[in-house]
């Protein structure tokens, strides 16, 4: 009797409620959404793939089990005789596994791979796949297209201006390729900026390449170094080559403008000295201010305070109290140049 009774408890817990089960999915059967936004690029010399992990399943569901990618390539002739019609089949060349890329760069959900086999007057369509812990593989990423052929030259002769928050770029520039042959597609120029001790970025600070030979970078750090990479671009068929980067130059950028000459000044004998006072300068970034004296009757402006005043007055306690003096003012700014204005108006101070 107990047997028989626990045969129908089980019998009832497993046959569930009202209503139609479906049917168990296979996890080997889900497979992930493709990838959807596939990118080529090209950067120094050469051309990449760039892409980001699929975050669901196809199903919706949550991705948890990516294992990696294959990277399909098909590839044809640019030259007159290459045959357009013939059929084109598509080839495995790459299987990157996020765990170990060897030699792919692969970070925060991010894949950027580089073809290190195509050649010039070919033009390449890709496509890529993702597949999990199955090995069940998504559907076909949307396909790019790269139409290639030798980079640009170099540009040479950068040179580095330093200004208020920023810094001026120039180069030079043979319109040539890379293997000397003259070049008359030129595009532009890529700028790359890193600071000091790091590497440069993937993507360069213009959005498009930039037509003259010159750039101006400005919203920096005053007294910061900046260094710079310059790269020429070609459009060949449509595909952006982006050629080797120039020799690193740096640069620092620094206040030129001078302060405006102080304001106000007064000077008074009194029992103890010459008391000095004047206006405060307007500008945030004063450092002090320098006072200069001549006697009367002789021929030059002496400086008289030891060190940046860093308030607006002074007293001049070594003044002869028998004896009248000019007196005049510079305002200094804190910039590594330490920019000086120019003189106050001369005040005079006599017993």
């Amino acid at each position: 009797m107990p047997a028989i009774f626990f045969l129908v408890l089980i019998v009832t817990l497993t046959s569930g409620g009202c209503g139609k089960k479906a049917p168990p999915v296979a996890l080997e059967s889900i497979m992930p959404a493709p990838v959807a936004d596939l990118r080529a690029l090209s950067r120094e010399g050469g051309a990449y793939l760039a892409w980001t992990f699929p975050a669901k399943n196809s199903d919706g569901s949550r991705l948890e089990d990516l294992s990696g990618f294959k990277v399909y390539r098909r590839e044809r002739l640019l030259s007159p005789s290459a045959c357009d019609d013939c059929p084109q089949k598509f080839e495995p060349v790459a299987t990157i596994d996020p765990q170990y890329p060897r030699g792919t760069w692969v970070e925060g959900g991010r894949v950027l791979w580089r073809d290190e086999s195509i050649q010039p007057q070919k033009e390449y369509t890709y496509f890529v796949v993702a597949y999990n812990s199955y090995k069940s593989s998504s559907l076909e990423s949307s396909q790019v297209k790269v139409s290639w052929d030798d980079p640009p030259s170099v540009p040479t002769n950068i040179t580095v201006q330093s200004e208020d928050r920023a810094l001026g770029l120039g180069w030079e520039f043979s319109p040539r390729l890379r293997n000397g042959r003259e070049m008359g597609n030129l595009s532009g120029f890529n700028i790359y900026r890193r600071s000091e001790g790091e590497r440069f970025g993937f993507f360069p600070l213009n959005r498009e390449p930039i037509a003259e030979n010159r750039y101006w970078d400005g919203g920096l750090e005053n007294g910061k170094r900046y260094e710079y990479e310059v790269r020429a671009v070609r459009n060949f068929r449509g595909t952006l080559i982006e050629g080797p980067g120039s020799a690193v130059v740096y640069g620092l950028p620094e206040k030129r403008t001078p302060p405006l000459p102080p304001s106000g000044l007064l000077a008074v004998f009194q029992k103890d000295g010459v008391a000095l006072r004047w206006n405060q300068n307007p500008e945030p970034d004063i450092a002090g201010y320098d006072l200069y004296r001549q006697e009367k009757g002789e021929q030059a402006f002496i400086r008289i305070n030891p060190h940046l005043i860093t308030d607006p007055y002074f007293l001049d306690g070594s003044a002869d109290p028998q004896k009248t003096y000019l007196y005049r003012l510079k305002a200094v700014d804190n910039s590594p140049s330490r920019n000086e204005s120019d003189f106050s108006r001369e005040v005079e101070a006599s017993p």
